[in-house]
């Protein structure tokens, strides 16, 4: 019996969405957290401040009525000089000077308003400090008389601030009880823009993020269904940059996997036929060619025309069987490659064995690299490749009205772990018909050829964990240039080993 879970799967949630909603929620823990906190944060300062406020008012409002009363005394001081003066009193005007260092001048005016006396004090009042205030009293015969004081201008200043502060004080208390509202109102307006902000940015980050995903997705599941030609676009700089160039790689490698193994498969196949034409093509070879010898060496008569006959019967018997043999060898050899016993090796070493050889001395011409080259491969079987490659080389050189001449230059590549050997010829390179089936048996442009010397050579390459290709670009001389990779040899894979 099958569960309702069972039949009925759990809906997949996109990684957009939860990267959304967490990027959501990281903003909002801090407005929630402040939402709580924010009214408390308010009163806690508010408090302070107004408790300073309320310890500091009365004494500043003291204060402030010390420095008026203070003010309202001295006028009233010089008021009582100036109803002095108006009384006609005897007293010299210049006591009055000496008395106080503060009064600066008193002017008496008639009934009319004109000036008829006006006295000064001695010493010049400092305008830097002080400033002049002015005390007027009516006298008895109608006129006025008037009091030129020097007021400290510290004082008034002092005054001024003061009132200021005391001003600033009853702001304070005004604003308190609408301070954590508004404040609040503010500081969440201004926090929930920002995360309205995260948000969308949160959408556009986590949509190129999820889209570069699903599209690594979607050319996985191609590539599981059988569609190696898929590619992803390795946009930006990032790790989602560096895993599609990854991907890419991978599908790539797949392929060539691929490829090489159905190749190898055939070439299989191949073998197994090859060791059974082998087999069924040898044993009547030597019976037919004994035959055919006994026939003519049997015959005594007379007849020439039949003489003739026999003697051609027996080279076209001859070459056909000599034919046949050299192609059991190319059989027999496809059918009994020997497995590649890798050991560290120096590539060079390959071709010098070659240069030794009288049929490659004179037209073969290396191009040795400054340092050797230490490969992981079989000597002989890579002997075997490049002298397939050489003399195919040599013959394709030689068919084209030239001397024949192959170049063969060999470098290791570091960042591919790979050894890399070019052989070039002065042939007339590779028709493009031939050129997606030069490596199959039994393919060749040569009339004498059998069609397994790169078709061998490709399987032993491949054996090698490298590979034998047919580059896309001719050689310096016109010709076909033909790649071979191997594995280079490290240390580090004995170690492992």
């Amino acid at each position: 019996m099958t569960t309702d879970s069972a039949k009925s799967p759990r809906r997949r949630i996109s990684l957009q969405i939860k990267l959304v909603v967490v990027l959501l929620a990281m903003a909002l823990a801090p407005l929630a957290v402040s939402a709580l906190l924010i009214n408390e944060i308010a009163e806690v300062a508010q408090n302070f401040a107004s408790n300073n406020t309320a310890r500091l008012k009365p004494h500043l409002v003291n204060a402030q009525g010390a420095y008026r009363e203070l003010v309202a005394s001295k006028k009233q001081i010089y008021r009582h000089i100036a109803m002095r003066v108006a009384a006609d009193d005897e007293q010299s005007l210049r006591e009055l000077f000496d008395a106080d260092e503060h009064l600066v001048e008193i002017r008496i005016f008639d009934a009319q308003g004109v000036l008829i006396a006006k006295t000064a004090g001695d010493s010049p009042i400092d305008s830097n400090r002080y400033r002049e205030l002015t005390v007027e009293v009516d006298s008895a015969k109608g006129g006025r008389i008037e009091v030129v004081f020097a007021a400290d201008k510290a004082l008034s200043a002092n005054y001024r601030e003061l009132g200021q502060v005391l001003e600033e004080s009853k702001r304070v208390e005004r604003v308190r009880a609408s301070l954590p509202a508004s404040y609040r109102t503010g500081f969440l307006i201004l926090v929930g823009s920002v995360v309205l902000v995260v948000t969308f940015v949160g959408i556009i980050v986590a949509r190129r993020v999820t889209v570069r995903i699903a599209s690594l997705v979607a050319g996985t599941r191609q590539v599981a269904a059988g569609d190696l030609a898929v590619r992803v676009e390795p946009s930006g700089r990032d790790e989602l940059a560096e895993l599609a160039t990854a991907f890419n790689r991978m599908v790539e490698d797949i392929g060539n996997d691929r490829q090489q193994i159905l190749y190898l498969q055939r070439i299989g196949a191949w073998q197994d036929v090859a060791r059974r034409l082998a087999h069924e093509i040898k044993n009547p070879l030597t019976p037919i060619q004994l035959v055919v010898q006994q026939l003519v060496s049997k015959y005594d008569g007379d007849d020439e025309r039949f003489q003739r006959m026999l003697d051609d019967a027996d080279e076209i018997i001859g070459e056909e069987i000599t034919n046949l043999r050299r192609l059991v060898d190319a059989f027999s050899a496809l059918g009994r490659l020997p497995r590649v016993d890798a050991k560290p090796l120096d590539l060079g070493t390959v071709v010098e064995d070659l240069i030794k050889d009288p049929v490659f001395i004179d037209r073969l011409e290396p191009h040795r690299p400054k340092q050797a080259v230490t490969v992981r491969g079989d000597r002989l079987l890579l002997r075997r490749v490049v002298a397939n490659l050489v003399e195919n080389g040599m013959q394709a050189g030689e068919s084209a009205g030239n001397t024949g001449m192959v170049s063969v230059s060999w470098r290791a590549d570091e960042a591919r772990g790979r050894a890399i050997l070019t052989v070039d010829d002065e042939g007339e390179g590779i028709d493009e018909a031939q050129r997606d089936r030069i490596f199959e048996p039994y393919v060749t442009s040569k009339e004498t050829g059998t069609g397994l010397g790169l078709a061998i050579s490709k399987k032993i390459a491949l054996e090698h964990r490298g590979s034998l290709e047919l580059s896309t670009e001719p050689a310096p001389a016109g010709g076909a240039r033909f790649i071979l990779t191997v594995p280079l040899y490290f240390e580090e894979d004995e170690d492992e080993a």
